[in-house]
């Protein structure tokens, strides 16, 4: 929940620099409003998505990585039926 949280927060900001951390969290709490996030664990998701390489952090700020943006596009056109008559 968190990392996808995280995930479309990014994007949705649309930072060429990246997102900071405060922003980030601020975005996910008014997405969800009325759900308590903890932030020990926004926290460790944060580290352990960079960790993972799904992250790349710029000085203060988080950016979705290359290859990340590449899988990503992927599951989305694999998750989207195909239309269109021959």
């Amino acid at each position: 929940m968190y990392k996808a949280g995280i995930i479309a927060a990014i994007t949705e900001l649309k930072d060429r620099t990246g997102s900071s951390r405060p922003a980030i969290k601020a975005h996910i709490e008014a997405a969800n409003a009325g759900k308590s996030w903890a932030n020990g664990t926004f926290l460790k998701v944060l580290r352990d998505m960079v960790a993972s390489g799904d992250l790349i952090q710029v000085k203060q700020s988080y950016k979705l990585s290359p290859e990340f943006k590449k899988a990503l596009a992927v599951s989305q056109v694999q998750d989207t039926p195909a239309t269109g008559a021959f």
